[in-house]
């Protein structure tokens, strides 16, 4: 799987509604200009977050999703994407385990998409790392 054509979708270029939810959660030093989000047509999930060995990352967000809730409800996605990409450049580490967990309950981001969806939970984590 080529890093140059995964996720595909709709590049996201209102990078300033990135920002503004980084602040908001309180996501320190993310450096944005590392990392890309792009708008892709799935239903499966609402976010995933892909981070590479070079540091740079991309967040896919569900388009369907974001037509049917607006940037509001897409907010807690996105902040708990822009986690993954913030834990991925401060410590090399990325996965939904304790430590994401953590940071999560301290800054108010859902640890998943709904609490239905956290008990339905099977099989591997939506998050992939890949070597750039």
């Amino acid at each position: 799987m080529s890093r140059l054509n995964w996720p595909k979708g709709i590049i996201l270029n209102d990078l300033a509604w990135v920002e503004n939810i980084a602040r908001k959660y309180t996501l320190p030093d993310l450096d944005i200009a590392t990392g890309s989000v792009v708008l892709e047509r799935t239903f499966a999930t609402g976010g995933r977050c892909f981070c590479y060995s070079d540091g740079s990352w991309v967040i896919g967000l569900s388009l369907p999703r974001m037509q049917r809730c607006g940037r509001q409800g897409m907010e807690g996605i996105l902040a708990h994407e822009l986690l993954h990409a913030w834990l991925w450049a401060r410590h090399g580490y990325a996965g939904h385990g304790p430590v994401f967990e953590g940071h999560a309950s301290v800054r108010g981001i859902p640890r998943w998409c709904s609490a239905e969806h956290e008990v339905r939970r099977q099989g591997p984590q939506q998050l992939a790392l890949f070597d750039a």
